[in-house]
């Protein structure tokens, strides 16, 4: 026979759990600390947060949100924001005159951004993904390294992704709240520093948690994959396996679903195109789990990769050194 009070607290025990794990007490634990959880993280955003497997609420809270908040505050986001907006339909950011910035000690960008701000090699795109998704497009070549700094470079991603959230936000339900990346490598490619690759994988983990959810690299060769290796390895598990390598450049159209025999078409394609590709850097071998990059068929990432001194299984703190080594839940 069933205990009807017995049942009675068991089931009120789990509805307060529920309670005291769902996304208004995560955003309530915080709220006294950081005011601007309100505004910037949604209900539907801290529920995914939440919902990541084998996370506790305590690290959500802690290790993700609240250091996610504490780092915006530390980069000076809104005073960064103060001082452009961005133009969707020319994909660039639009410096607003310091007296129209509202503030007293206004924010003075650098010659650096102000070129990167011009130059499209971060934008929205105007169409959406398939499943609904904003799609922020990366082009590589655009970037020169010569003119850039590694903090100018890092300011512009924030200001093009800050972008991007406000976008969602707008309309609050009508789209998924995180994004999707294509990183365009192709033409020119300069070697960018190992502190902006690092500072990549700084906002990626510390702060945009949980806000990308799928990378699009491509068009794959020896160098690509070498800058691959070097971010993987400062990447936990679950933010590597939101990257994807193609072997053509990545739009829209490489994100929608495959059916196998489109993949097994597209392979038997370019098989000889691909072997002579492969031959051609056979002096380097991949690493495992990496199969090459014969036309859109994806590649795993590396196993285990190490570059230096600099392991896969270690974090950099905000300004790009090493901070600890990652926890499985990260």
């Amino acid at each position: 026979m069933i205990n009807i009070e017995e049942h009675s607290i068991s089931a009120g025990s789990r509805g307060e759990k529920l309670h005291h794990e769902s996304p208004s007490a995560l955003r309530e634990g915080l709220v006294k600390d950081f005011p601007e959880i309100t505004l910037l993280c949604s209900d539907a955003y801290l529920a995914a947060v939440l919902g990541v497997p084998n996370r506790t609420f305590e690290y959500a809270r802690d290790e993700k949100i609240r250091k996610a908040l504490a780092w915006r505050r530390s980069f000076g986001v809104d005073a960064l924001r103060s001082r452009f907006r961005y133009d969707m339909e020319e994909g660039v950011l639009k410096l607003i005159p310091a007296d129209e910035s509202g503030s007293a000690n206004p924010f003075e960008p650098s010659p650096a951004l102000l070129r990167l701000a011009k130059s499209r090699a971060l934008r929205i795109l105007p169409e959406r993904g398939q499943d609904g998704r904003v799609v922020v497009l990366a082009e590589t070549q655009l970037v020169k390294w010569r003119e850039v700094t590694t903090e100018a470079f890092l300011q512009h991603h924030v200001l093009v992704l800050e972008a991007a959230f406000d976008l969602i936000r707008s309309t609050p339900g009508a789209s998924p709240e995180c994004i999707t990346l294509l990183v365009d490598a192709s033409g020119p490619l300069q070697a960018p520093p190992i502190a902006a690759l690092q500072g990549m994988a700084m906002l990626l983990q510390r702060a945009y948690p949980d806000r990308i959810h799928k990378i699009c690299l491509g068009p794959v060769n020896f160098v690509v994959r070498s800058f691959y290796h070097v971010v993987a390895n400062l990447l936990s598990k679950t933010s590597r396996d939101k990257i994807t390598l193609v072997g053509v450049r990545p739009t829209l159209a490489s994100l929608r679903p495959r059916s196998p025999s489109d993949a097994k078409s597209a392979s038997s394609s370019v098989a000889n195109q691909a072997k002579i590709r492969h031959d051609s850097e056979s002096s380097t071998q991949s690493p495992p789990g990496i199969r090459g990059y014969d036309s859109e068929i994806a590649v795993s990432p590396p196993h285990c990769f190490f570059l230096g001194n600099v392991g896969r299984s270690t974090k950099i703190d905000d300004g790009g050194k090493v901070e600890r080594v990652l926890s499985a839940e990260d």
